[in-house]
């Protein structure tokens, strides 16, 4: 069978006293079993960790969530694992912050064992199976006063259900369906397919062929093209049977869950988390037609950018942690989700959960840190992308550490640059929530040795660079200059806007020149804190020196103004792929 059965400390001390009564010498149940039996310690943080991130009230008892952490151990390595127990909770609780294994009550597993077994084990395995099926039903009968058990019950005989062989016919016919899939999906990517297939296939080809295009759409004409596209296959598939229209909707899922994706991510550079929250959500709802977990896992984390941005982050970091099972199943961009399922649970006030997750985090980078200095720069200008710098920065700053151990310079140039961006945008009002994300964060990785010194010159390089950065412009005018006399390019990244009335000082940020004001008196720029733009200067300036406020909250060297205040251009900034 290639199985093996885990347990953790706290259940040998449950049974301890457990013996085979029927057996000579009524020998302890553990000692019968030990050789087949695997046992693991699982910490009391662990334990505590996953309480609090289910909740404390509506947590098991201890030696129940150790063998949950456990399980969720084991299935992060790879492994298939069925948590055996008729404690429903664990069943409830595991599906509700996303834990990655199935669970079954003890009837189940020996019916299960019974249909893997030899066959002279089969017969007494089925009546070990209905008696304790029997006492499952009687004691759950027995506590009908205190709790609902009509969920129990139909939990118990869906999971008794589930173990049953399916028949052969609907193998065959599941494998016939799975293989037309892929057939169709060959045929739509431009592959040659076996005329057989195709005519199996019937009408479906053509039915599906607008949306073989939607992957080659530009990103202005995309939402219209996916409206169209549904909309013709639609109408295609109106009078096709149930089973050719799975067939389609399975086929096309890919491509639907990756545009969805993409107009999400659009959605969200915009600034509009309420609809990029509605394509990721149907992205997501895609993804799993077809079980697509890399795409999964980035709906999932995705959508846990825009709870973050929207204030659940109670919600944010549930999704988060459901990517972060994703990406230990497909073994990529571990590092990313966990870390950002610590930096929810940490804004979410779940301290002991953001510590585990960063201990877990930890364990991944350590050895690997010249992969783990790319996924925290990919978090790190998420969260830049939804107006978090305080929370890019301190991940930005462990990318460095990261990026310094494994001597790749053009990481730590980057790196570099972003840390001076985060930087410039933080306000006085961002210290206690810096020191608190510090204090977490700087866990993530141990550095020392050259390393170290290295890293320490880098980061006064940017202390340094700062300090001259926060000194007032040398030169201001009050007459129409070209604006390339104070800006080189033209161009800066806005930091935040800030509205008084009509008029609307733009905080923006330069590497050669440090914060910069520029002020429109008549504005009808919305708010854009939350989401990542540039701005672009066509037109003359005057320049002045800030009022000593503006200069110390915003922390700008100067004001422009601007002779034709039209003649400015916003465009989503264009992150580094």
């Amino acid at each position: 069978m290639g199985a093996a059965l885990h347990v953790t400390p706290g259940v040998h001390k449950e049974v301890a006293t457990v013996r085979m009564k029927k057996w000579n010498n009524k020998p302890r149940l553990l000692d019968v079993i030990a050789e087949i039996l695997t046992t693991t310690p699982v910490s009391d943080d662990q334990i505590r960790g996953l309480a609090q991130r289910i909740g404390e009230r509506a947590s098991p008892q201890d030696v129940d969530l150790s063998l949950m952490v456990l399980a969720s151990r084991l299935a992060g390595q790879g492994e298939d694992v069925v948590l055996v127990s008729d404690d429903y909770k664990m069943t409830t609780t595991g599906e509700r912050v996303h834990l990655p294994f199935r669970t079954c009550p003890p009837s189940t597993f020996f019916q299960r064992l019974s249909e893997l077994g030899p066959k002279a084990a089969r017969p007494r395995l089925r009546g070990l199976s209905r008696k304790v099926r029997a006492e499952e039903m009687r004691y759950a009968i027995s506590r009908a006063g205190q709790y609902d058990i009509q969920s129990k019950l139909t939990w118990m005989i869906d999971s008794l259900l589930q173990s049953k062989p399916a028949p052969s016919a609907a193998k065959t016919d599941a494998t016939d369906d799975t293989a037309l899939v892929i057939a169709l999906q060959r045929h739509l990517a431009g592959e040659t397919v076996k005329k057989s297939r195709l005519k199996a296939l019937a009408h479906l080809p053509d039915i599906c062929a607008p949306v073989s295009a939607l992957l080659q759409t530009n990103r202005d004409e995309l939402s219209s093209a996916l409206n169209e596209a549904q909309i013709k296959m639609g109408m295609g598939l109106a009078p096709v049977n149930a089973q050719l229209s799975s067939i389609a909707h399975r086929a096309v899922a890919p491509t639907f869950s990756r545009v969805e994706t993409a107009l999400g991510l659009m959605a969200k550079e915009d600034g509009n988390h309420a609809r990029a929250r509605e394509h990721l959500i149907r992205g997501l709802h895609h993804a799993t037609l077809v079980d697509d977990d890399d795409a999964e896992m980035n709906a999932m984390f995705h959508l846990g950018l825009v709870e973050l941005v929207s204030g659940d982050t109670q919600k944010s970091a549930e999704l988060f942690e459901a990517s972060s099972v994703e990406a230990s199943r497909i073994k990529s961009k571990q590092v990313q989700m966990v870390l950002a399922s610590a930096i929810a649970r940490q804004l979410n006030g779940d301290d002991e959960a953001a510590a585990n997750h960063v201990a877990h985090c930890q364990t991944l980078v350590e050895g690997n840190e010249s992969v783990a200095a790319i996924e925290l720069e990919n978090l790190g200008n998420s969260l830049l992308a939804v107006g978090r710098p305080v929370l890019a920065l301190e991940v930005f700053d462990e990318a460095l550490e990261c990026a310094t151990e494994s001597t790749d310079t053009d990481v730590a140039m980057r790196l570099t640059e972003s840390i001076a961006r985060c930087d410039a945008a933080i306000t006085g009002d961002d210290a206690a929530q810096l020191k608190r994300m510090r204090s977490l964060l700087d866990k993530v990785n141990n550095i020392g040795g050259q390393a170290a010194i290295s890293f320490a010159a880098e980061v006064s390089a940017i202390e340094e660079r700062r300090s001259w950065q926060e000194e007032p412009l040398a030169d201001v005018w009050s007459d129409w200059q070209d604006s390339s006399a104070l800006i080189p390019d033209a161009t800066m990244e806005v930091l935040r806007g800030v509205k008084q009335d009509d008029s609307l000082l733009l905080i923006c940020y330069n590497s050669e020149i440090g914060n910069i004001g520029i002020w429109l008196p008549d504005s009808d720029i919305e708010a854009i804190d939350a989401s990542r733009h540039t701005v672009s200067i066509n037109t003359r300036i005057k320049v002045a020196h800030p009022p000593d406020s503006l200069k110390r909250e915003h922390r700008i060297r100067g004001i422009v103004a601007l002779e034709d205040e039209g003649a400015i251009s916003l465009q989503v900034f264009e992150a580094r792929d």
